[in-house]
């Protein structure tokens, strides 16, 4: 009788320690979970590449005349069009791309353009 019961006893203890290890697992696994809840979105972590204000805004932008434009840029170029009070500019995109923000004054407004 004895060994029955050391028998059902080890029993229970073996089930006791593999349902604390499960336990143990899912509490790991659920503290992967991103905070929004939601298990199929992915952690991403935040790399910084540049300091600061590492990319130059223009202040005092300088332009072509619409001639020389037309002979510099190829016709499906990419521009940022901005007129203001009869006062128009063009920015091209692809400049753009290198300082990412001009100030600027198109008829006596000032303006901002960011790319």
């Amino acid at each position: 009788m004895q060994s029955i019961l050391l028998k059902n006893l080890s029993s229970v203890l073996l089930v006791f320690v593999l349902s604390a290890c499960a336990g143990s697992q899912q509490s790991n696994q659920s503290n992967s979970v991103p905070a929004s809840g939601n298990e199929n979105e992915e952690e991403y972590q935040i790399i910084t590449l540049l300091p600061r204000d590492a990319i130059p805004a223009i202040d005092d932008p300088s332009f072509l005349s619409a001639a020389d434009a037309d002979s510099e840029y190829a016709p499906e170029e990419l521009v940022l069009g901005v007129a203001f009070n009869g006062d128009a500019r063009a920015y091209s995109t692809s400049f753009l791309s290198s300082h990412e923000i001009v100030n600027d004054t198109v008829g006596g407004q000032k303006i901002a353009v960011t790319w």
